[in-house]
């Protein structure tokens, strides 16, 4: 089943620009998690691990987004 197909061009945005917004908001919040844990390493890790995932994922909704023709 094509999920997308029953979204219209302007719900799969909404959609896009709200996910995008919630990762850039998880993202800040890991850039000031590595700040308060700066002095503890496996806190560090977990932030950076989790800023790799983020980033993928807004590159891929923005990637989807541009196809939308925003």
């Amino acid at each position: 089943m094509d999920y997308s197909a029953l979204l219209s061009n302007d719900q799969k945005r909404s959609i896009l620009q709200q996910r995008i917004a919630q990762f850039a908001t998880e993202a800040y919040q890991h850039e000031l998690n590595k700040e308060v844990g700066k002095d503890n390493p496996d806190m560090i890790k977990a932030s950076d691990d989790a800023l790799v995932i983020l980033k993928n994922a807004i590159t891929i909704h923005q990637e989807e987004l541009t196809k939308l023709g925003e």
